[in-house]
């Protein structure tokens, strides 16, 4: 089986919050005295700070939107309440689910492997990603779907990659992982014995040594 990571590996997760970030900035550039590329970074800061706080179960999906939110207004507005937290958030969400998009590699790719069984392991809200591989048209391709809120355990935590093997009956053996994470991805996948192959698009370059790396899914078929 060939098991996917979604955002940045299907899905182009970064192009898609650049664009929801400056239509964001856009409302509330007069509370928000940044440039476009100040603002875009400010936003991936704060979602790293709490997205960890998530995946390890510390504070809810709603929460994490929350804390994020208030962080960014808290100069300005030092007290938001979950309401006003909860709509302004929802002015990013809607045009952050309207960019999603796929890679231009992913579907010549997922065609040239119709004769694999295919599945998928991300960190995330278990809704929210389910609801990227539908929309998108993935949702029929993958046999096993595991989602780190749904197991409880986030990537590289190794029993997120043996529950989706326990869910495929297979050997960890018979398994090969793909993302776009060295650590999170390859190493995490690694550590349980499957196969890792790095889909490093952006030519980071990395002194680990035993990894596959390719630069695209064209080149997966051949990799695997």
């Amino acid at each position: 089986m060939i098991l996917f990571d979604i955002d940045d590996t299907l899905v182009n997760h970064k192009q898609a919050q650049i664009r929801a970030a400056r239509l964001f900035l856009s409302q509330f550039n007069h509370l928000l005295p940044h440039s476009e590329d100040e603002f875009c970074a400010l936003w991936d800061s704060v979602l790293l700070k709490y997205f960890g706080a998530f995946t390890r179960g510390e504070i809810s999906f709603l929460e994490y939107r929350r804390h994020r939110i208030r962080e960014l207004f808290a100069e300005v507005n030092p007290i938001l309440s979950d309401s006003e937290a909860d709509a302004r958030f929802e002015i990013y969400l809607r045009s952050y689910e309207d960019s999603w998009t796929l890679f231009d590699d992913v579907l010549p790719c997922l065609s040239a492997l119709s004769g694999h069984r295919l599945g998928i392991i991300s960190n995330g809200n278990t809704d929210q990603q389910k609801l990227k591989l539908h929309r998108l048209g993935l949702e029929s391709r993958f046999e096993v779907v595991v989602i780190s809120e749904e197991v409880g355990v986030a990537k590289p935590n190794p029993q997120i990659f043996l529950e989706a093997y326990r869910r495929a009956s297979l050997k960890p053996q018979g398994c090969v992982y793909v993302g776009d994470n060295l650590e999170v991805d390859v190493l995490g996948s690694q550590s349980v014995g499957m196969r890792s192959i790095w889909l490093n698009r952006t030519g980071t370059s990395s002194t680990q040594v035993n990894v596959v790396e390719i630069n695209s899914l064209l080149k997966l078929p051949t990799a695997v």
